[in-house]
C-alpha cells in the first residue's frame, strides 16, 4: 500500500472523512513512519548483510545508525571463514582480563549501541561480514511512497496509528480506551518492543557452536 492508501484507509476506518479532518496528513504520515519502524524492530523484518574491510589494528567497528541488532558475524581471511561468537565484556574479562591488548584473529564480538568491539586487536587484513537487522532508511513522505516492510504487514500498521491518534490529549479526539486497543492490536501482531540492552545481552549469551569453514 502507498502512503496515500494507508492514510485513506485509516480515515475511512475511523470515520475521519469530514472537513477539516480530525488528524492532519502530516501527523498521520509521522505516525505511519513510526509504525513501520516499530514493526521492523519488534518483528526483525528488515535484514541486511554488512561487509566491512579489516586492517591490522582494528578493534572497534562503527555501525550505521540504521542497525539495531547484529545477529551473526564472521571474518573471511586467507580464503577461510571464521565465525565470531557473540559475547559481552564481563565474559571476556572472566576469560582473560588482557583481551583488549591481545593482537591476533578475533574469535568473538560485542555489540554496543552504535559499534561492535572485537575481542582481539586484528592482526591481519580480512573482511568482516555482519548479518544485521535494521530500521527503515527512508521515511515515507510522498503519497506514492510505500513502507519498506512486506506488503503483507501494511494493513496491520494502523493499530499503532490509532494508538498515537487517540492518545493526543484533546477533548474532542482523545480516547484512552481506543488508544489502548490500537496498541494491543499492534502488539498482538508485531509483538512487544524488546529492550535494546536485553536483546543484546540475550544475543551475547546464546549458544554458538560453528567456528570455521574450510
Amino acid at each position: 500500500m502507498t502512503l496515500a492508501e494507508l492514510i485513506s484507509a485509516f480515515r475511512v476506518d475511523e470515520r475521519d472523512t469530514g472537513v477539516p479532518p480530525n488528524w492532519s496528513n502530516l501527523d498521520l504520515t509521522r505516525w505511519f513512519n513510526e509504525a513501520v519502524e516499530e514493526a521492523a524492530i519488534r518483528k526483525s523484518l528488515l535484514r541486511e548483510t554488512l561487509p566491512r574491510s579489516l586492517i591490522p589494528g582494528d578493534f572497534e567497528i562503527a555501525l550505521p545508525a540504521r542497525i539495531v541488532e547484529v545477529r551473526t558475524a564472521r571474518i573471511v581471511e586467507g580464503g577461510r571463514t571464521y565465525w565470531l561468537t557473540p559475547t559481552d565484556r564481563y565474559e571476556q574479562d572472566r576469560l582473560n582480563s588482557d583481551w583488549r591488548d591481545i593482537i591476533e584473529r578475533p574469535t568473538a564480538f560485542i555489540h554496543d549501541d552504535s559499534s561492535i568491539t572485537l575481542n582481539r586487536i586484528v592482526a591481519a587484513s580480512g573482511e568482516l561480514k555482519l548479518e544485521c537487522y535494521r530500521v527503515p532508511v527512508n521515511p515515507m513522505a510522498d503519497d506514492s511512497d510505500e513502507p519498506e516492510i512486506s506488503a503483507a504487514h501494511h494493513r496491520r500498521l494502523d493499530g499503532w496509528v490509532r494508538y498515537r491518534a487517540y492518545m493526543v490529549p484533546d477533548s474532542d479526539f482523545g480516547d484512552k480506551k481506543r488508544a489502548e486497543q490500537g496498541l494491543a492490536d499492534f502488539e498482538n501482531y508485531f509483538g512487544r518492543r524488546p529492550d535494546a540492552d536485553h536483546r543484546r545481552n540475550n544475543n551475547a549469551n546464546r549458544p554458538h557452536r560453528v567456528k570455521a569453514w574450510i
